[in-house]
């Protein structure tokens, strides 16, 4: 009976957080602004899955980077010394994988642009943050963070001698990872996983260097990845590690099994039924495939470790955080890029966002290791082990729903 009640407190718990697990991820949008003399163009980029937030009160028939221009067009507005700037044309832009991507141009005349009001998804998400730069011959002057409370930035008073900031990528890059459900999500069933400050300090150091590596590689263009990709199987680390949780706690080598399987099982179901649908290509079925095939042989290998070589359990702890690493510095790398650092020097950005990931992550780390010290003996496992299950449904729904969306 007592294993019973765990299991249904588990899977309420599973399927609240679940549901509610899109709601809470980062919302964000970037553009970036050129001003010359008396007119100013925009070039404004959002993921699609935030798009889809419009269709809530939308029409359903409109394609997704038909609704955001017009939305775009309705909320967003230049004003000069000498009123409202008329707009000249609104473009529809080629895009990476996964995004929506338009341009906007505005004219006012004699007088130069004093102020950018810009409201585009706010309404339909009061959470979503818009990351904006602003360009003057060529170069950047500033940047700011447009939100639902502050929707007007003066652009009238800005000064000519701006340029890329240290500080403020190092503010951005630890905003991202605070603001970053999945990545949170992550660091947490890692730690659960890890169960000693010893083995997560093996964990994070993975973990680290997984994620520098793939996020230096991908903004210096060495490396190319679709985000589409990315997002779905950072879910499904999240899911991996959660299950791992489990099966280091059973001592039944067939259930072990039977769950490595079905690991591999739902990354190959989902990837053919995305196929099927026509949302990936044939080239991107391999990633499942191989995805779900990493999923059995480390679930397995994972279990056995543990069991027989400590040290060696300690030592496949390290190589699979680095691999897991190495999926979510993609993801940070597809927002850098988006945030726009192309066309400048790479090295203050790249330094300066990496350094505040590893910030808001050790402060996470050290937040979550110093609750689980003080609650030490004192917590019954069945709030671990609904924890790990509520990590589970999160990383399952996020990586369905994101090859699905």
């Amino acid at each position: 009976m007592t294993r019973i009640l765990r299991l249904a407190a588990a899977i309420s718990v599973f399927l609240c957080l679940a549901t509610d697990a899109a709601a809470h991820t980062r919302s964000e949008s970037y553009s970036h602004w050129y001003q010359s003399d008396g007119t100013i163009s925009a070039t404004i980029t959002i993921p699609l899955r935030e798009v889809m937030l419009l269709y809530q009160a939308g029409d359903g028939a409109v394609p997704p980077a038909e609704l955001f221009r017009d939305e775009l067009v309705a909320k967003t507005r230049v004003s000069s010394t000498s009123g409202i700037c008329g707009g000249t044309a609104v473009n529809i832009l080629q895009a990476a994988s996964g995004f929506v991507r338009v341009e906007m141009q505005f004219d006012c005349g004699a007088a130069a642009a004093a102020d950018i009001h810009y409201r585009a998804l706010f309404d339909a998400a009061p959470s979503h943050v818009h990351y904006a730069k602003l360009h003057r011959d060529g170069s950047l002057r500033s940047e700011t963070l447009i939100t639902d409370t502050s929707d007007t930035w003066n652009i009238g008073d800005i000064s000519d001698a701006g340029s890329y900031s240290f500080t403020s990528f190092l503010a951005i890059g630890t905003e991202h990872i605070a603001g970053g459900i999945d990545h949170i999500a992550f660091l947490i069933g890692m730690l659960l996983i890890a169960g000693s400050i010893g083995r997560s300090i093996i964990a994070v150091t993975g973990f680290t260097l997984g994620h520098s590596a793939s996020l230096c590689a991908a903004v210096l263009g060495y490396v190319h990845a679709d985000s589409t990709l990315v997002e779905a199987f950072i879910g499904f680390t999240v899911a991996l590690v959660a299950v791992e949780y489990f099966l280091l706690h059973k001592q039944a080598e067939q259930t072990v099994v039977t769950v490595a399987v079905t690991s591999m099982v739902i990354a190959w179901a989902v990837g053919l039924l995305a196929l099927t649908f026509g949302l990936i290509s044939e080239r991107a079925l391999f990633v499942y495939a191989g995805f779900g095939v990493f999923a059995f042989c480390y679930l397995l290998a994972s279990k056995e470790l543990e069991r027989q070589h400590a040290s060696r359990a300690s030592t496949l702890l390290f190589l699979a955080t680095t691999c897991f690493g190495f999926v979510h510095g993609f993801g940070f790398a597809g927002f850098l890029m988006e945030t726009g650092i192309l066309g400048t020097s790479l090295f203050i950005p790249l330094l300066g966002f990496n350094l505040g990931v590893e910030v808001g992550q050790l402060i996470l780390v050290a937040i979550a290791l110093a609750v689980a010290t003080l609650l030490r003996d004192k917590v019954p496992r069945v709030v671990t082990s609904m924890l790990a299950a509520s990590l589970c449904g999160v990383g399952v729904y996020w990586f369905v729903g994101r090859t699905l969306v």
